[in-house]
């Protein structure tokens, strides 16, 4: 075993190499020590193909499941110990468990089934960062339930936890709601999409469809299941084309040459919502029903690329702005985000946003997603809010990887696996009292060029894996030499589950 590496990834806090091996073969005894374990243990089962369960304490050749709420680590974090004896994995919750069994999965045979043999391990482990994130975007092209189910696995085998959906935008809205039909029997469709290859041109094609409510408590569910928490992103107060289309009294209908459609075209649009009373009413039951579905405590509302210019023409809004006493269009977003923000904190939850929703004024309770550069999150920390660190330089999965004459169309940009596994989430010369307030770290898949999952699985894999590995290992244990010895086998098994990864010519 001296010349034995490790294949887990993210990469544990600490590992240590034994000797021996725990070995087994046909039908393999899982115990678990707690009722409230029955769901790990299935889980296990199902990855094993081959085993048995008993919820008792057996000190017998098994893989032994336990749940010691002393345990000194965080509510994500395990102890994996394997002997010659036994293997057990140890959490002081379901979810450290959980993760403790996606360590043992990493090291199970490739092939699965026969004989197989764990090195004997201590490892201790648990995350940097709490908010390890992929944003999906459905909007522009969308998966089927069962692609995201498989995308899903391949989160929780990496320990990703976070799955933000982009789910309405102005090319499409993308969620059932059942007090306005209409956005998604007129919202959800285009009339075409820009021709893969040539941006400039249309295919000819209608493009639309939506999640059904059934589809999406399934898939909210499926997630739990693997400790992965779905929030919803719900845009406003741009990239709002789609629903003011659908309800066009929801737009600046005292503005010239009002006339909204669901664009065909990638690009930001100018249809915002009016900030009227109709359309709080609009937005409030909108979210009754997100609340209903998601049990997320956090709510995404994107706020980022909101153009101003309807709202400086209408004579509405300026009256508004009048009356409230503000100075400029960007304190009216401010105003139209707190309002809805309010409503989401009597409703017990959280507003996360893009970090344009600091240019009018960062309500202090809010958490700032930052996109664009350090300096905003600077901003927000030293006022003490939340962020999540989501920079296009190190986290937008959309950009090349590659020279771009050997790939295929892409947003733009460049970013390297090695760039993206670079990323320290915490920003350079802040205060050490507000590290704490760096939530973590997330990927993002705008899928204005990725018409489908085959090549959403290029584009995300493996960056989507070097920034897992920057949201748990401790900044001190991270390696990239070591990660790119890691990555094969991890390439292998997203591959066996359905789901593909960039290699050189794809």
């Amino acid at each position: 075993m001296s010349s034995w590496i490790s294949p887990i990834i993210p990469a544990p806090a600490y590992l240590q190499l034994g000797e021996g091996a725990f070995e087994a073969e046909g039908s393999v005894r899982i115990v678990c020590d707690a009722v409230a374990l029955q769901k790990c243990a299935s889980y296990l089962v199902s990855i094993l193909k081959d085993a048995s369960v008993k919820v008792k304490t057996d000190c017998g050749h098994a893989v032994h499941l336990r749940l010691d709420p002393l345990l000194p680590l965080g509510p994500e974090g395990y102890v994996f110990e394997s002997s010659p004896e036994r293997l057990v994995i140890t959490g002081n919750t379901e979810r450290g468990v959980f993760y403790g069994i996606q360590t043992l999965r990493q090291l199970l045979p490739l092939e699965g089934g026969g004989k197989w043999a764990i090195p004997a391990l201590t490892i201790r482990d648990e995350p940097r960062f709490a908010w390890r994130g992929v944003m999906l975007d459905c909007c522009r092209h969308m998966l089927s339930v069962e692609e995201i189910m498989r995308f899903l696995d391949a989160m929780a085998l990496q320990k990703i936890n976070v799955l933000h959906w982009h789910l309405t935008e102005d090319q499409g809205w993308r969620i059932e709601i059942k007090k306005y039909p209409k956005l998604t029997e007129i919202g959800a469709w285009r009339a075409e999409s820009p021709t893969y290859g040539d941006r400039n041109t249309g295919d000819g094609q209608p493009y639309g469809g939506f999640y059904t409510q059934e589809e999406i408590r399934s898939l909210v569910a499926y997630a739990a299941e693997r400790c992965i928490t779905i929030v919803p992103e719900i845009e406003l107060p741009g990239h709002a084309a789609a629903a003011i289309t659908a309800y066009p009294q929801l737009g600046n209908t005292d503005m010239p040459d009002y006339a909204p459609t669901v664009p065909s075209r990638w690009g930001v649009f100018p249809y915002i919502y009016a900030p009227k009373e109709e359309t709080f009413r609009f937005l409030e039951d909108v979210f009754d029903e997100i609340f209903d579905l998601f049990p997320s405590p956090y709510i995404h509302i994107g706020g980022d690329e909101a153009p101003k210019d309807q709202w400086k023409q209408s004579p509405f809004a300026q009256s508004l702005m009048q009356r409230e006493g503000l100075a400029d269009e960007h304190a009216l977003q401010s105003w139209f985000i707190r309002r809805i923000e309010r409503y989401f904190n009597d409703h017990g939850r959280r507003l996360v946003g893009w970090d344009e929703i600091q240019e009018g004024g960062l309500s202090p309770t809010a958490t700032m997603m930052v996109w664009r550069d350090w300096n905003w999150a600077r901003q927000a920390l030293a006022q003490g809010n939340q962020i999540v660190m989501s920079p296009t330089s190190h986290c937008y999965l959309d950009f090349y990887q590659v020279d771009p004459a050997c790939e295929p169309e892409a947003i733009g940009g460049m970013l390297t696996l090695e760039h993206a596994y670079s990323l320290d989430p915490v920003p350079s010369d802040i205060d050490p009292a507000h590290e704490k307030l760096v939530l973590g770290v997330q990927g993002n898949l705008w899928s204005e060029y990725i018409p489908h999952f085959a090549h959403l699985g290029v584009m995300a894999f493996p960056r989507l894996s070097a920034l897992a590995e920057v949201g748990w290992t401790p900044l001190a244990g991270k390696d990239y030499a070591s990660f790119s010895l890691r990555l094969p086998a991890l390439l292998e098994r997203l591959a066996r589950l359905g789901v593909n990864h960039w290699k050189p010519g794809n």
